[in-house]
């Protein structure tokens, strides 16, 4: 027992502070209150002096302990200093109503300490706290119009210091400069957009001065803990910039904020297409941050003014670096080549309201888009190109709506038949190089599908436009489409699943018409075909035809016969043939009845 707590009585403690240290803590606690104490019960100038007295006697002891390298005592003396000097100065005024001067001679005096024990981390800590409440306590006398520059004069310090000091100065110095630098930052921002003449530009060369000494602390690695995510504070800075900036280029008018907007997508667009290395990793998400938000606030504001045309022209300059983006770095192409395709889309619609384009010659520019993207974006990496189609498909899209709404049927056909031979291209081409045995790949086989629908389209708003009412101008279209749709299988896969529909589709609405509507050339005319595709499939071996078109024509013989023959043998041919087929369906698929033998029924 005697042993265990002799054991624990040596054990040692899990912190470090030692028995000195408490000391001075406790001291420095005691002297530094009652001289406060002091002064708020008496002031006047004798307990002015003596607590500057007091003040330059622990500076004298700090200096002295800094020397002989009591490290404690240095920085607990000179905490003291402080404390004494600030209630000394403070004497007959609250904190932030005293004279500003008092706090600068301070300030001065802890530099000058500063540079006579430069161990001592509380002399520059002092120093620049005591700068601080220098500026608060003079920001009154201040105009009004220099508020954001000194508040931003202030936070460039402070980031300096956290630039170029020491680790627990520059950290202390970071966190503390934070309230300056947003409220100059929010101030300089406001300035910059509603201020008059010179005070614009001020404040916008202030705010960017401000990001860029935001920026330049991301990169000492002792403030990582302070600084969060590593794009934090570049989207951050640049973010405040482009704001900045755009709003004072604002006040020039349209075509100084379209420039502006021109300038935000060249600086990110060529960040993005020359940045390497670490300059990248750093400098790209400023770039990026500062021209988006450059570009979107001049497209906000000249989308409020309606300035259609300067917007048209606007993104018709954003996708030519765009595109220099996608031609340089190809690991950024899924992005830079639907917003490059989305941009020249926009021009071409936003060119409509002030007549640079009527619709039809928008919707011709659209599909030429359509062709250029679907062309070169089947050469291109599987993410690429599916990114690329997605963006040409709303090119697509548009142009047909913009005909529709127009009521421009041939254009439209036309417009429609050409993207559909684009898109069954794009989808040969992309989906040449699987064999027999592999599956179609998905997107090649939507690719299929899509252009199917196209032409399909095609031909319908061809017939409307025509006034074509037979029944022939939408179902063979629509035949031919599902064949289509159906892509490669049509030579190397299951014939039903392949050529039924198409077949089908084709033949049924023209052969019950040539049977119930007596139209004798409809019915010569489905016969030959039927016949034709009779041969076909018997030649070449492909079970769908043979069988589709041995039943167009059957079903042309039977319905002739059963409209020659009176009503109670059309009748009883028609019943007969049912239970023919149904007996024979069954005595190969028997049910419970239909197996057992006569005598056996009851």
């Amino acid at each position: 027992m005697n042993q265990s707590v002799g054991t624990a009585a040596h054990r040692p403690l899990p912190y470090r502070t030692s028995p000195p240290q408490v000391l001075l803590g406790v001291g420095a606690v005691l002297l530094v209150s009652a001289g406060g104490a002091v002064a708020s019960a008496y002031g006047g100038g004798p307990v002015r002096v003596l607590l500057l007295a007091l003040a330059a006697g622990t500076a004298w002891f700090s200096v002295r302990a800094a020397r002989t390298g009591l490290r404690s005592s240095e920085e607990t003396l000179a905490a003291c200093t402080a404390g004494l000097a600030l209630a000394g100065t403070d004497l007959g005024g609250p904190l932030l109503g005293a004279a500003p001067g008092s706090a600068a001679v301070l300030a001065v005096g802890f530099l000058g300490l500063h540079r006579v024990a430069r161990t001592t981390v509380s002399w520059p800590l002092a120093a620049w706290g005591a700068a601080q409440l220098a500026v608060l306590r003079g920001l009154d006398a201040v105009p009004d119009v220099l508020h954001t520059a000194v508040l931003l004069s202030v936070a460039l310090i402070g980031l300096g210091i956290a630039l170029s000091g020491r680790r627990v100065v520059a950290r202390v110095a970071l966190v503390t400069t934070a309230p300056w630098w947003l409220a100059g930052v929010v101030g300089g921002s406001s300035s910059a957009w509603t201020g008059a003449g010179a005070e614009r530009w001020l404040s916008a060369v202030l705010v960017v001065a401000a990001a860029g000494g935001l920026l330049v602390v991301r990169v000492r690695a002792e403030l990582e803990p302070l600084t969060g995510p590593p794009v934090a504070i570049p989207v951050v800075a640049g973010v405040v910039a482009g704001a900045a900036v755009t709003g004072a280029f604002s006040s020039l008018g349209t075509v100084a904020m379209t420039l502006t907007g021109y300038a935000g997508v060249l600086l990110a667009n060529t960040a993005a297409a020359t940045l390497t290395g670490r300059r990248r990793g750093l400098f790209l998400p400023v770039a990026l941050a500062a021209g988006i938000v450059m570009a979107l606030l001049c497209i906000g504001q000249l989308v409020a003014r309606e300035r259609w045309s300067e917007l048209s022209l606007l993104l018709l300059l954003t996708a030519l670096p765009t595109v220099l983006v996608a031609v340089r770095r190809p690991d950024d192409r899924p992005v830079a080549l639907p917003v490059a395709i989305g941009c020249l889309a926009g021009a071409a619609l936003l060119a409509l309201p002030d007549g640079w384009l009527g619709p039809v010659g928008a919707a011709v520019l659209l599909t030429v888009l359509y062709g250029v993207a679907m062309t070169v974006g089947a050469g291109l990496d599987a993410t690429s190109r599916s990114a690329t189609a997605r963006a040409a498909a709303l090119c697509s899209l548009a142009a047909a709506a913009l005909l529709r709404v127009e009521d421009e049927r041939t254009t439209l056909a036309v417009l429609l038949a050409v993207q559909g031979v684009l898109t069954l291209s794009w989808a040969w081409r992309t989906g040449r190089t699987h064999s027999a045995e592999e599956p179609l790949h998905p997107t090649s086989a939507t690719a299929w599908r899509g252009g199917a629908v196209q032409l399909v389209a095609a031909g319908w708003f061809f017939a409307a436009a025509a006034d074509l009412a037979a029944v022939e101008w939408y179902s063979l279209p629509a035949a031919v489409g599902l064949l289509i749709a159906a892509g490669p299988r049509l030579v190397d896969g299951p014939s039903w699943p392949a050529w039924g529909p198409g077949l089908l589709t084709a033949a049924l609405p023209s052969a019950v018409l040539a049977v119930t509507t007596s139209d004798g050339d409809r019915a010569m005319s489905v016969l030959l075909v039927a016949a034709a595709v009779l041969v076909a499939g018997a030649r070449t071996g492909v079970r769908a035809p043979l069988m589709v078109g041995a039943g167009t024509v059957l079903f042309l013989g039977l319905g002739f016969t059963v409209r020659a023959l009176p009503w109670p043998l059309a009748t009883a041919l028609v019943v007969g043939c049912a239970l023919l087929a149904l007996g024979m369906r069954r005595e190969r698929r028997p049910v419970a009845g239909f197996g057992a033998r006569l005598a056996d029924l009851r």
